[in-house]
């Protein structure tokens, strides 16, 4: 092989690499640019979805809004009627505004006279497909393309919306429907600025043309080509190459109409030879220079001899090496150009020069993007799938108030964090993963931007995908909608307050001026029609002057503060004093400014009357309720003290008279004085009831301990009468007043004893739901009248057919105690069968078993009272001969040895006397000379100790004796005292 041909392959392996890098970046370049192409058409189709999706949203807020107005709901449609006329008036863009019912008649429409105005509407109006399906799926709709009359110029087409109204009654009973202008909607998508031979296409769901852009509305009924209607049914949108409607061929970007503005079609499409042109001719370039070198190394390789060819060939391997390295900066830089060599290098060089130029022309053609991306007023990132930021628009940047650095490279949530707390970052956060599997999102979110500014976004996060399908990155886009909500409330506010008028019947509505002179009234009252009232100011209307001055005062306190004020007044008219509750709201005109106050006022003199009546009638019954209670509270105190003595005598001669013939004598006795006890029980219980100072201390209860102890208690008195008396065992927990509820379930067992002659008493438990009980008690006794079943619980009230009767305060009590308790009482019964009782009340779940409850106290006192060996000395107090009389003997009786006193210096006189310390200190509360038990017993622990206990003795039932005898630690019992109950208390304090 001769030295030429080896030259010749030499050149040949140096230049087919350049060759090779060359031809790979025009066709990289080329397949950059076709999709730099499909995204601009898609970024445009974001453009015009959003102003359609704008159009759209206005109609829905226009057709909403007559479909929620108070007048349609009421049928009112005279109003109806003016109100679309204003409506049609302030917004030229929309025709044919009606309101038809569900056969298609017009009920009212936005012509002056809707009843001429039917002519201008199709009488089949209710078979029209958007109308159908209005009143099918009970919706908003966007119907299709459609002329207010068949014989209508095209120019006069339109896009109809329709929804669906509701009567009173909550019934669909017909549409709101308005037409969009299509010449309206051409011009305004023609105002909008669009790339040269740039296409717009907008059809309805079923292919008509609504829009086409730069032709302008389409001619009658006009449908789309075939390919185009395969797009339509799509679900998603996409980019792809067509035909336009002008026959040139397009890269078309198009969204169908299950998607984005739901039920239209639109597209965006940029001419396909415009676009492809500029990529061809580089591409021809390209080629022509990659063929031009190949041809230039073979002539060098055949023309150049022995002079400087390795030199040459050498610089230029090494800049073909440096281009393979990616250094686009390198060159040949050959000395000789003259020669083939030398031309060879010079078209290296050119060849590199051509490329760094395309080079800086795609770096400078990315900064023109992000320039229009910077000036854009919407905030734009990019994202990668994991949700780390990629890019920005300088708007975003501003509105974060970070830098670039913290921004760009860093997780979207980061960057967002302050802008977008709480729920709202969290929902951001949501919609990034939900985009990163492939799932489009859009919501409304209160963010914070920079300067501390707070606003709403509409944020829209959006996933982009590569030939293959899968997510290359997600554009967030968010659109600062604050002044937009602003507006939506300020009409929802006006909304509201304008069916409030409407609504309360009855009501005087009026506006004044900022000068508080009338210009509007509506339901005139007192005479005050608006001819007589428009105008003038208060001061010129009222009859009464400081009735003027009274209400404009707090007229011109809204006009000053700009807040709405609310408060009765009081207007004198012929004579008569009138009682109004008025509320006053600041009136705004367009620019903001306040222009006077709108008020509302309802006439309430009827309500202050029956409120003073009430007033004086509670006042009556509270008096009448006070004395009542002060009148039971002396009562049983003076009747406690006789019977107390009775008691005492009663248990002493008790001791003393066993096995003698008259011991049956002394019980009856003990019997009488039971009863009077529970009498005076009775009314003392009522008396603290009433009082309203019995406090509830619950606390959790084992409800199979307090019905043993109640079946053992009254178990004998029941098997006296005959009668079975039992319990259903159980287990459950409980919260409740231990005290109060065994007070309720003693009086519904003596009850039940009292009413029933034969039979059986049963008392159980039931659930009643997942966390209440039900405790009943069942009696088979005479029954309750049914038109009586209210009336046992007030007080002093007894039902016939009873031989043991009381005051009837059992039932009262319970009543009181069950609502102080909170637990439901309820009551069933028949005449003749029985009766059946039952307290409800809050359900404990106990997850560990309590401690054994030790056995009652009465077990263990009687235990103590048995054992009369160990027993001490007993002091007792009291000013009534007769009453130391009968404790003494009682006392003594019970194996005590007791010393007495009068008072309280007596008292600490014999202690001193007698040597001995005290067991316990029994005093009565009330003694000689002003003097009380409490300050004799604390003189009687001063002088033997603190730890000797106390039991104050009385017969005042005010609760005012409770608190001064737990406060000294001191025990009480009130008369008459049971002789049992004092043994108990004894015993619990520690006596012997």
């Amino acid at each position: 092989m001769t030295l030429l041909a080896r030259l010749f392959l030499l050149v040949l392996l140096a230049v087919l690499p350049a060759l090779g890098i060359q031809a790979y970046s025009v066709f990289q370049f080329r397949a950059e640019r076709a999709e730099e192409v499909a995204a601009q058409a898609e970024r445009l189709l974001h453009l015009v979805e959003g102003e359609q999706a704008r159009i759209v949203d206005g109609a829905r807020l226009m057709v909403t809004s007559i479909a929620e107005s108070a007048t349609l709901r009421s049928g009112d449609y005279a109003q109806c009627q003016a109100h679309l006329i204003r409506l049609a008036q302030r917004a030229p863009e929309y025709r044919n505004l009606s309101v038809l019912d569900r056969d298609g008649t017009v009920l009212c429409s936005a012509a002056p006279d809707h009843a001429a105005d039917r002519t201008a509407i199709d009488r089949t109006a209710a078979d029209r497909p958007y109308i159908r399906r209005a009143l099918e799926e009970g919706r908003f709709v966007v119907g299709e393309w459609t002329t207010p009359s068949p014989a209508a110029e095209p120019g006069t087409a339109m896009l109809p919306f329709a929804v669906p109204f509701r009567d009173e009654a909550g019934t669909v009973a017909g549409v709101v429907t308005l037409g969009l202008d299509l010449p309206w909607l051409a011009t305004n998508f023609a105002a909008r600025p669009l790339p040269e031979n740039a296409s717009l296409l907008v059809t309805d769901r079923n292919g008509t043309i609504l829009v086409k852009l730069p032709n302008g509305i389409a001619q009658r009924g006009e449908r789309v080509p075939q390919p185009y209607l395969d797009l339509l049914d799509e679900k998603r949108g996409g980019v792809t190459t067509l035909p336009g409607m002008d026959g040139v061929a397009r890269v078309l970007a198009y969204s169908p109409s299950r998607q984005g503005t739901r039920d239209l079609f639109i597209s965006v499409g940029l001419d396909h030879t415009a676009v492809a042109g500029t990529i061809d001719r580089a591409t021809r370039q390209g080629l022509l220079m990659t063929l031009t070198g190949l041809l230039v190394a073979i002539l060098a390789a055949w023309i150049g001899g022995t002079l400087f060819i390795r030199r040459p060939v050498e610089a230029l391997i090494r800049a073909t090496q440096g281009w393979s390295a990616g250094n686009s900066s390198a060159r040949a830089g050959l000395v000789d150009r003259k020669s083939e060599i030398g031309q060879l290098g010079r078209a290296f060089d050119a060849m590199a020069e051509t490329l760094e130029a395309r080079e800086r022309a795609l770096r400078g053609s990315e900064e023109h993007l992000r320039a229009v991306l910077d000036t854009l007023p919407t905030f734009i990132g990019v994202l990668s799938p994991a949700g780390d930021v990629l890019q920005v628009n300088q708007t975003a940047v501003q509105a974060s108030g970070l830098p670039v650095e913290q921004i760009v490279g860093h997780p979207f949530h980061e960057a967002c964090r302050r802008a977008f707390a709480g729920a709202a970052g969290d929902r951001l956060r949501t919609a990034v993963e939900r985009a990163a599997h492939g799932d489009s999102a859009r919501f409304d979110a209160p963010v914070r931007i920079a300067g501390d500014r707070a606003a709403i976004m509409e944020m829209r996060v959006t996933p982009m995908r590569g030939p293959d399908g899968r997510i290359t990155h997600l554009i967030v886009s968010g659109i600062d909608i604050t002044e937009r909500k602003s507006t939506e409330e300020a009409l929802r506010v006006a909304n509201e307050r304008f069916r409030t008028a409407l609504r309360n019947s009855g009501v005087v509505v009026f506006n004044q001026d900022c000068a508080l002179r009338y210009t509007w009234m509506h339901n005139p009252a007192l005479g005050f029609t608006a001819d007589r009232v428009v105008g003038k100011t208060d001061a010129e209307v009222f009859e009464d002057a400081a009735d003027a001055e009274v209400v404009t005062a707090i007229k011109r306190r809204a006009l000053e503060t700009g807040e709405g004020v609310r408060e009765e007044v009081r207007i004198r008219q012929a004579g008569q004093d009138h009682f109004y509750d008025m509320t006053i709201d600041p009136l705004r005109g367009p620019d903001g400014a306040l222009a006077g106050i709108t008020c509302a006022a309802v006439d309430v003199t009827g309500r202050k009357q029956a409120e003073a009546d009430l007033r004086r009638a509670r006042e009556a019954a509270e008096h009448a309720a006070a004395g009542k209670s002060k009148f039971l509270a002396v009562a049983s105190h003076d009747l406690r003290q006789p019977v107390q003595s009775l008691y005492l005598f009663a248990a002493a001669l008790g001791d003393r008279l066993q096995g003698h013939p008259s011991l049956p004598l002394l019980d009856n006795m003990r019997q009488a004085l039971d009863t009077l006890k529970g009498l005076l029980d009775g009314l003392l219980d009522m008396s603290r009831l009433e009082s309203g100072k019995i406090a509830a201390n619950p606390a959790e209860v084992r409800l199979g301990q307090v019905l043993g102890r109640l079946v053992a208690e009254y178990a004998p008195r029941a098997a006296q009468k005959g009668l079975e008396l039992r319990a259903v065992p159980t287990r459950a927990w409980v919260r409740t007043d231990p005290s109060h509820l065994e007070r309720i379930l003693r009086n519904l067992i003596e009850n039940a004893l009292r009413y029933t002659r034969q039979g059986r008493i049963l008392i159980g438990c039931r659930r009643s739901g997942p966390d209440r009980l039900r405790v009943e008690v069942w009696d088979s006794g005479v029954g309750i009248p049914a038109d009586r079943l209210e009336d046992i619980f007030e007080e002093f009230t007894q039902i016939q057919g009873s031989g043991d009767r009381g005051l009837g305060l059992g039932l009262a009590i319970v009543k009181r105690l069950s609502k102080l308790l909170d637990h439901r009482v309820r009551v069933r019964s028949k005449e003749g069968i029985g009766s059946v009782f039952s307290v409800e009340m809050p359900r404990v779940v106990v997850e560990k078993p309590r401690a054994a409850v030790p056995p009652p106290a009465m077990d263990l006192f009687r235990q103590a009272a048995n054992d009369c060996a160990t027993k001490g000395m007993v002091l007792v107090i009291d000013d009534e001969a007769i009453i130391l009389l009968g404790l003494k003997a009682m006392l003594e009786g019970w194996g005590y040895s007791v010393l007495t006193a009068r008072s309280g210096d007596q008292a600490l006189e014999r202690l001193r006397a007698d040597g001995r310390r005290p067991q316990i200190v029994l005093a009565d509360y009330q003694l000689q000379q002003g003097r009380t038990g409490p300050e004799a017993l604390a003189a009687v622990q001063g002088l033997v100790g603190k730890d000797v206990p106390g039991i104050i003795l009385t017969g005042d039932t005010a609760p005012e004796r409770l608190d001064e005898a737990r406060r000294n630690g001191f025990s009480i019992l009130h008369k008459p005292v049971f002789p049992n109950d004092l043994r108990k208390m004894m015993a619990n304090a520690g006596a012997a």
